[in-house]
């Protein structure tokens, strides 16, 4: 039997999967994270969806993207603030599991290889991918190549702080861009308007209902919602134009959950591009959605198997 590659993207709020053999996609799958339990138990769903998606295959390989502050080359999770990780040895307790190797690497890099190499961004040798869903991270491309740090943590732009006196964020600092523009943020925001404006199309929702998807649905036709999305997007907006300028990349391509909103969300973020960004980058930079959606960081976990394994 000939042996599958397995390409997983840990989110904070589902992980997905694939296998597939060369290019061909032979399955795919999709179950819930649970966040709020240990790292062993979501390690074990995770193994669990990887001999799912193989089917009784052989596993050749596993690319896996996780959230979070990584060591790539020794496989640990130094620390994930919105799953409560800190020093977990991911690659040894999954291959372990699987026994096949297992590749990781930030959830937000893996996403930009995968719109690197099947999206948006094909071709591009200087773009910025910037996911935003439970948290917000980016993948940034300086002349064709990843930018990863002295310590393999550039890009989290999540944690640039937009406001000192906000919010407290889940990484102890206030006002980070993740209080302000994440898809719990919204979630958040819409909730509390919902108490306070009974003449919001929110206030007729359950509480515990109100999600980000929940609030863009609403924004079409509810004031209340569309302040809230537009506030939401303005602050990405102004996170995107300070790394436009500090980068001038060609393209900004924006995935992750909040991205399936479409095309609406991208009016505030351009205007604030337009504002904010010197003259030659604004005039030289594309501002667009994913063309691969949710799947991109399974696209590239698969990518990563590729690259690791030549």
């Amino acid at each position: 039997m000939e042996p599958v590659n397995i390409g997983i993207d840990l989110g904070g709020t589902n992980i997905q999967g694939a296998a597939a053999r060369g290019d061909e996609i032979l399955s795919r799958g999709k179950i819930a994270t649970r966040a709020k339990e240990p790292a062993t138990a979501v390690l074990d769903d995770i193994a669990k969806l990887a001999l799912e998606l193989a089917a009784g295959l052989p596993i050749a390989a596993v690319g896996l993207g996780l959230p979070g502050l990584l060591d790539p080359e020794k496989g640990i999770c130094l620390i994930a603030e919105n799953l409560g990780w800190q020093d977990v040895p991911v690659t040894e307790v999954l291959q372990e599991k699987l026994q096949a190797p297992v590749f990781i690497e930030n959830d937000a890099r893996v996403a930009a290889l995968g719109e690197l190499a099947q999206g948006k961004a094909r071709g591009c040798k200087d773009f910025i991918y910037i996911t935003v869903g439970t948290g917000i991270g980016s993948g940034i491309y300086i002349d064709g190549k990843l930018l990863r740090g002295s310590r393999w943590c550039a890009g989290e732009v999540g944690h640039m702080v937009m406001d000192p006196r906000g919010e407290e964020c889940t990484c102890g600092n206030r006002g980070c861009l993740e209080t302000l523009a994440s898809a719990p943020a919204i979630t958040r925001a819409a909730r509390k308007a919902a108490a306070y404006n009974p003449e919001s199309v929110l206030a007729f929702v359950r509480p515990e209902q109100i999600d980000a998807a929940a609030v863009f649905r609403a924004a079409i036709i509810d004031k209340i919602a569309a302040e809230i999305v537009d506030s939401a997007m303005t602050w990405l907006g102004i996170a995107i134009a300070n790394l436009v300028n500090v980068f001038n990349p060609e393209l900004v391509v924006i995935g992750g959950g909040v991205s399936l909103a479409g095309e609406e969300l991208l009016q505030p973020i351009q205007i604030a591009v337009d504002n904010l960004c010197l003259r030659v980058q604004k005039n030289t930079v594309t501002i667009t959605t994913s063309a691969l959606g949710d799947r991109a960081g399974v696209a590239g976990a698969l990518e990563l198997i590729r690259q690791n394994l030549g």
